[in-house]
């Protein structure tokens, strides 16, 4: 009984608190700097900055979707390729819009960064896709055993 409040417990963190506060914070931010904006009249960079992050962020949701098109043989096939794909084309956006000058210290931040934040979104997909796994067996067995 531990172990199925323990499980309850890590699903509802999992598919429910870490979601909510993301998409909340993001409204919030974006809210937030779309009100500055309209208040500065336009000149706020840092505002211009966050919502230039989420647009961008956005896009490379379709990128995602793009490669979800692909039918990849195995599962870290897809990882490899989606990760590739983002960090170049994410290294090209930062030079673009944030970097005047471009050095290795910052090279290597940026692929620290980014390796970790990717690892951690990978690692938190497959874990919730393991706990639905898990759910739906769990409601086969009980099916099965009626």
């Amino acid at each position: 009984e531990r172990k199925a409040e323990r499980s309850k417990f890590m699903k509802d963190i999992i598919s429910i608190r870490i979601p909510s506060i993301c998409i909340c914070f993001t409204l919030v931010t974006v809210a937030n700097s779309a009100l500055n904006l309209l208040h500065s009249g336009g000149t706020d960079m840092y505002a211009v900055s966050i919502l230039l992050i989420f647009v961008w962020l956005v896009l490379c949701q379709l990128i995602d979707a793009a490669i979800c098109r692909i039918d990849f043989k195995k599962w870290i096939h897809y990882c490899i390729t989606e990760s590739l794909i983002l960090y170049l084309a994410t290294l090209v956006f930062c030079r673009v819009f944030y970097w005047h000058s471009f050095t290795v210290r910052q090279l290597i931040m940026y692929t620290v960064v980014f390796a970790f934040v990717d690892i951690f979104i990978f690692s938190y997909f497959r874990k919730r896709q393991e706990m639905r796994a898990d759910e739906i067996n769990r409601l086969l067995n009980k099916k099965d055993a009626v």
